[in-house]
């Protein structure tokens, strides 16, 4: 397809998920945001990041009246899925502790002046952190409105010019060929019908020998096989293919990739996903059986392995 075929392909994308935001049941979290344009600018004046396990965004000039909205945005965005931040005194602890992901891979990530793209970013958590190593550029991929309103929050205060946010999914990753230098595909895999096409989204979306990092789902054993969940796994419906490390590596072998490095192997542990008040309804505890190694349809619990490979 033409260049100019693929721009236009691209902006009706664009056009058709940005559309999404005035739906009905996300026209209210959309509302909440526009209540920070309450907030005087000169509150906002002198703001900073520092990119610790918990991204904290300090605001020395917000005033009272104004933190309380800033509260009341972030409650009403719940759930937050990934963090954990802090915006001023208010701490947001999310289901997710993704500073135990983040601090795993850290070391292995080169940044430097490089373009950078976090495929199923949720609202960013993972885009703030990279930016202590000097990026170029980030640019995160998530389709789901809610995770946008949410990354609008942070950056309302963040201002971050090196990040950017599209409301597109991997498929879409066709329209960025040999972008990239370095691509995040964390927590996607298992999710897709085809992990294969998937994988050749990523490595297409590369430039020459750009790099990328995986995450998956994986069950124990040497054999080259993947499991096929039926129904659901831990309550998760989509979740589609589930391999073992050498299906992993061997998949994305047979995509291209070259010099695949396993980073490591870890139960997903209660301290990494649980229940908090800034999340809802169920959450790592409420899809295991009671001694936490079997998940209620009794699959092995969840592991993950991580790998880091490189594009020819």
């Amino acid at each position: 397809m033409k260049l100019e075929n693929l721009q236009e392909c691209l902006a009706q994308k664009r056009n058709e998920r940005k559309r999404a935001l005035g739906f009905k049941n996300i026209a209210p979290f959309l509302a909440q945001i526009e209540r920070l344009n309450a907030i005087p600018t000169t509150e906002l004046e002198g703001a900073s990041i520092e990119y610790q396990d918990s991204i904290t965004l300090l605001l020395p000039n917000l005033s009272a009246e104004s933190f309380a909205i800033v509260c009341e945005v972030a409650k009403a965005l719940i759930p937050w899925r990934k963090g954990p931040f802090k915006i001023h005194s208010l701490e947001i602890q999310s289901e997710w502790n993704s500073a135990i992901k983040y601090n795993l891979l850290e070391p292995y990530l080169d940044l430097q002046g490089k373009i950078v793209g976090d495929i199923g970013c949720n609202n960013g958590y993972y885009m703030l952190r990279a930016l202590a190593k000097n990026p170029a550029k980030i640019i995160g991929f998530d389709p789901m409105p809610l995770c946008f309103l949410q990354y609008q929050f942070l950056q309302f205060f963040a201002q971050e010019n090196r990040l950017e946010f599209e409301l597109l999914g991997i498929e879409e990753l066709l329209y960025f060929e040999k972008r990239f230098d370095v691509l995040l595909c964390l927590g996607v895999l298992y999710h897709r019908k085809s992990p294969l096409d998937a994988i050749k989204l990523v490595y297409n979306a590369l430039k020459s020998g750009g790099e990328a990092v995986f995450d998956s789902l994986i069950i124990e054993g040497e054999d080259a096989i993947a499991l096929c969940p039926q129904g659901s796994y831990a309550k998760m419906p989509n979740v589609y293919f589930i391999p073992t490390l050498n299906t992993f590596k061997s998949w994305l072998s047979r995509c291209g990739f070259k010099e695949i490095v396993h980073i490591a192997t870890l139960k997903t542990a209660f301290e990494e996903q649980r229940k908090t008040q800034w999340s809802s309804g169920e959450s790592l505890q409420d899809f295991l059986s009671p001694n936490g190694e079997r998940t209620l349809e009794g699959y092995p619990a969840p592991r993950r392995a991580y790998l880091k490979a490189k594009k020819a």
